[in-house]
């Protein structure tokens, strides 16, 4: 006798969510694999208080140090359940929006839009810890060479080297100012299990979620602009592929609408890397207050110890374009970053690993 219909429905259901996870699982790993050394490169431009610091000198910089890889275990641990509670909480919601209000259709920029915040604020449990361990670790024992402070005591803060004082206290402490006299006492590479103790011992499980908020506000705002823009880039290639070879299509039509609907991985790729540009560039004047708030933890002063002081010294520094720093080498790592994540998972929720194995 065959199996009643809600079993073949819930396997299927158990099914495609067991291929979600195993697509966004993937995804994540290999975009941050490929992507982790710019992200460094980003951290350390944003923190340090050189007015023009350059990418090729931070870059060659942390080749010399051996530091391109700094916080990736964590990231890589903390990557794979935030990307996959992301798009598959970005899946569900532009579903139920679209069967709940009617007003909301699948393919509506609205729908995008809330669909992108919702994902966002569920995701940022995850995000969050992984970025504030991760950053701090990229930042550590930033070079005097490259990341002299031109503020004494300024929101240079985060990413220098630690008066003595601090650094008995705290081994991974990025300094509030940087002197020749202290550059003997750097500590060496913190491990994560290490840094996730110190944090916890001075601020508690609540020292994990630090600039949560804050990072909410560089974020969403992104995750809007973003899935707004690649759902209609993506509405816009389909249409374009689908005028230039209908005839194509005609003879695959009793193919099903699966195979149908599905864009060709590089078209895939070509949307994800537009739509991030734009929208990274816009996020990134919160996002270097946001990273110098995170990298300040454990080695607080009065010009850190709340994002409006950090957004003052900004200004104070070098203007409105201060806000502008690192953005170049943001939107460097997170348009590959982010095209491979979402053409991989694009890819294989579609195909399945057999099926884009044979292709």
């Amino acid at each position: 006798m065959a199996p009643p219909k809600t079993t073949i429905s819930q396997l299927q259901d158990s099914h495609a969510a067991f291929s979600n996870l195993l697509a966004s699982s993937t995804a994540a790993l290999a975009s941050r694999l490929c992507t982790h050394p710019l992200d460094t490169v980003k951290t350390r431009i944003q923190v340090s208080n050189a007015p023009q610091q350059g990418l090729i000198p931070t870059f060659v910089e942390l080749v010399r140090a051996r530091a391109l890889y700094r916080g990736l275990p964590i990231a890589l641990t903390l990557s794979v359940p935030g990307l996959s509670v992301y798009l598959t909480a970005y899946d569900l919601a532009k579903d139920q929006l679209s069967r709940q209000f009617g007003s909301f259709g699948t393919d509506t920029v609205q729908n995008h839009m809330i669909s992108g915040m919702i994902a966002e604020v569920c995701s940022g449990l995850f995000w969050t810890p992984m970025e504030i361990l991760k950053s701090k670790q990229q930042v550590e024992n930033m070079s005097s060479g490259i990341y002299s402070s031109t503020v004494a005591g300024g929101v240079g803060g985060a990413g220098k080297s630690a008066p003595s004082s601090v650094v008995s206290n705290v081994s991974s402490s990025i300094s509030p100012s940087f002197t020749s006299s202290t550059t003997s006492t750097i500590p060496k590479y913190t491990s994560t299990m290490s840094l996730a103790r110190q944090i916890y011992q001075h601020e508690g499980l609540l020292g994990f979620y630090r600039g949560y908020f804050i990072t909410l506000g560089v974020f969403v705002p992104y995750s809007m602009i973003y899935f707004a823009a690649y759902e209609q880039l993506k509405d816009m290639a389909w249409r374009n592929l689908h005028s230039s070879k209908q005839d194509k299509q005609r003879r695959l039509a009793g193919q099903g609408t699966q195979e149908e609907h599905v864009l060709p991985f590089f078209e895939i790729m070509g949307c994800a890397a537009v739509a991030c540009g734009i929208a990274a560039g816009i996020s990134n004047i919160v996002d270097v207050v946001k990273t110098r708030w995170q990298t300040s933890i454990l080695s607080t002063t009065e010009e850190t110890s709340s994002t409006r002081r950090i957004a003052t010294q900004l200004f104070r520094q070098g203007g409105f374009a201060s806000f502008t720093r690192g953005m170049g080498a943001r939107i460097m790592w997170m348009v590959p970053s982010v095209t491979i994540s979402m053409s991989t998972f694009e890819w294989l929720k579609a195909h399945g690993f057999t099926g884009a194995l044979a292709s």
